[in-house]
């Protein structure tokens, strides 16, 4: 039964879906646990401005639909910094999240492939740390709400983009008590 479940638990892993994922240590104490992570596409950004939108799925101890809005301020030629950005996540029965969430990260020098005819492939992007907080939430989420996140997450938005896609993102939300918000969450 163990080697059944530890399978499972690798299978799970594998596909990205395994609530048990620890995120690395912080100076609060012991690790935390994914919370949830979700898979973006940029469908907004200007560079000038910092302005920009991406939405997406998430999953693990949250399910559903995500949409946020950022700005970025750059501190140095490569340093961003985003202080009140907005995400809305949506879940399959209508109960909903509003996030204000903070941090800051890097733009990073893209690694290029001189040998490749097609030139590089990422225009700018990088890794954040950032923190969620919930401001407001509907249904079963109100228990939630003033409650702060950390998180991890990157960037990176395509030198060709297409018309109306421009970039990835992928974030992982991280909670100490994730699977005490799991069991709350569950029907009982």
């Amino acid at each position: 039964m163990n080697r059944r479940r530890s399978i499972v638990t690798g299978l799970l892993g594998l596909a990205g879906l395994s609530s048990a994922r620890n995120a690395p240590a912080d100076e609060d104490g012991p690790e935390s646990q994914l919370f949830f992570a979700y898979r973006n596409l940029v469908i907004n950004f200007n560079l000038q401005t910092g302005v920009g939108d991406d939405l997406g799925t998430v999953e693990g101890v949250l399910a559903g639909t995500i949409i946020q809005n950022f700005q970025f301020t750059f501190t140095s030629p490569t340093t961003v910094v985003t202080t009140s950005d907005r995400a809305l996540f949506t879940d399959l029965d209508g109960d909903q999240i509003v996030f204000k969430y903070a941090g800051s990260g890097n733009f990073i020098a893209p690694l290029s492939d001189s040998s490749s005819p097609l030139g590089n492939l990422m225009s700018v992007g990088g890794p954040f740390q950032v923190t969620y907080t919930v401001l407001s939430a509907s249904g079963k989420y109100k228990f939630l709400v003033g409650r702060q996140f950390p998180a991890r997450l990157v960037a990176t938005n395509a030198v060709s983009s297409s018309a109306g896609v421009l970039g990835s993102v992928y974030g992982e939300i991280y909670a100490k008590d994730a699977r005490s918000i799991a069991q709350t969450l569950r029907p009982q």
